[in-house]
């Protein structure tokens, strides 16, 4: 499977596609370290399962593809988190990368977004702003309570349940790092107010990045955590199924 690389509206894209019609589209966001093989592994997986799958380059501005935080801010997170595009850029290189999947003749009703802990949250941000066929999230953080200290620009989305125009599910990891103690409860409890199906599904064993087979550091050990990681997988590809068809 080959990943072309394409732009749009000045967005940079990585994109893969199905070897027959696309029965739909996905739109996959990265982490805040930007496009890794983690991505390329969703673009192939997705593509495979006939969908036309695309993913904007979110560093775009800063000239880069991905960032190592540990080596750029010597794990500075603050300094991380002012690095990162606010929540204006994200949508507007959302919204060019949608306008792009309508170019291909796939409409919003059959166009999905899955994003990972910062595209995570992005994609739920997406979902209030946006009517699509569904929305995914992996751990993103940020959502229910503030998380990016130092970026105004990323606040937390505590009051936007009541505004989620897309169907949602959440996958997370009770042992999260990025999350604070009674979260993810004071989240859920809040879920059926929305407006729209949305689900969170928790991971007792597992913390951020449970699907990630790469150590976050030197010495540090791998977030990996199998039994979650291949749950969640055939979740979202159930997920898309049911909601972009």
């Amino acid at each position: 499977m080959t990943i072309e690389s394409g732009r749009h509206a000045a967005v940079p894209l990585r994109i893969a596609r199905p070897h027959s019609r696309a029965a739909g589209a996905v739109v996959v966001l990265h982490q805040a370290a930007g496009y890794a093989p983690q991505i390329e592994s969703w673009l192939i997986r997705l593509s495979e399962r006939g969908y036309l799958a695309v993913a904007p380059l979110l560093l775009h501005r800063h000239g880069v593809e991905s960032v190592d935080p540990m080596e750029r801010f010597g794990g500075d997170l603050t300094a991380f988190s002012r690095f990162l595009p606010g929540d204006a850029e994200v949508l507007a290189d959302t919204a060019a990368t949608l306008e792009y999947v309508g170019t291909e003749g796939i409409s919003p009703e059959h166009t999905g977004i899955l994003g990972f802990s910062y595209g995570g949250r992005a994609a739920y941000l997406i979902a209030t702003e946006h009517a699509l066929g569904g929305a995914v999230t992996y751990y993103g953080n940020g959502i229910h309570r503030e998380s990016f200290e130092g970026n105004a620009e990323i606040p937390a989305l505590a009051g936007k349940v009541k505004s989620l125009r897309t169907p949602w599910l959440g996958l997370y990891g009770d042992e999260d790092f990025l999350l604070g103690e009674g979260e993810l409860d004071e989240w859920q409890a809040q879920l059926p107010d929305a407006p729209v199906a949305a689900e969170l599904v928790r991971y007792p064993a597992a913390g951020h990045a449970f699907d990630v087979d790469q150590p976050f550091g030197p010495g540090m050990p791998s977030p990996y955590v199998a039994e979650a990681a291949e749950d969640a997988a055939a979740r979202t590809l159930r997920f898309f199924a049911s909601t972009l068809h």
